[in-house]
């Protein structure tokens, strides 16, 4: 499916690690009889167990791209709920220092569409406990430095976002009123915080 197509039902959940991105998208595919598409950079992060090159970062956001498509055609619901997106994986990529200049072009060109690939990006807050993942996470104090990365390159991009914080209960809940929201403006919103 198109751009334009798939970006009028996705919805993207980014931030750093252990934001709460995949129980929150999950749970509101589930709820509200959705697609929900897991984050593709995890499964292969784990199968190469974190040694990875500039050509698995293209690899993950082809990937992760064509699994939307999909959730998108087989969608019964209004919306498709993602975990993360290529902005993420360029950034992380960039951070670990596995993608180093110059970046492989497909990966900059997927990071730029996604300005208009999503209906909205929501940006998981970090002020939920840190959980420990070894070999996947570094640590809190890095979930801290990735997620003011997350917000300085939306703002570089002018990507509008919300930002949710609280309760599983109350971010879901802010999700929703802010798809109404945009629903009944017809487009996107700008960046607000919870």
């Amino acid at each position: 499916m198109g751009e334009q197509g798939a970006g009028s039902r996705l919805v993207v959940f980014v931030g750093a690690e252990s934001t709460g991105k995949s129980t929150l998208a999950s749970m509101l595919a589930r709820e509200q009889g959705a697609q929900f598409v897991p984050e593709i950079g995890r499964f292969i992060w784990e199968e190469k167990q974190g040694q990875l090159v500039a050509a698995d970062y293209v690899e993950i956001a082809e990937r992760h791209r064509a699994a939307e498509d999909a959730a998108v055609a087989r969608a019964g619901g209004e919306y498709v709920f993602v975990d993360t997106n290529a902005l993420t994986t360029l950034l992380l990529g960039l951070r670990f220092g596995q993608v180093t200049e110059p970046v492989p072009p497909a990966l900059l060109r997927y990071a730029l569409e996604c300005r208009t690939r999503y209906l909205h990006h929501f940006v998981c807050a970090d002020d939920i406990p840190y959980e420990e993942e070894p070999g996947v996470r570094e640590n809190a104090a890095w979930r801290t430095q990735i997620q003011q990365l997350v917000l300085d390159d939306l703002d570089r991009r002018d990507i509008g976002y919300t930002i949710l914080t609280g309760s599983l209960e109350q971010r879901a809940a802010r999700v929703l009123a802010t798809l109404a929201a945009i629903a009944s403006q017809g487009n996107s919103i700008t960046r607000t915080a919870a």
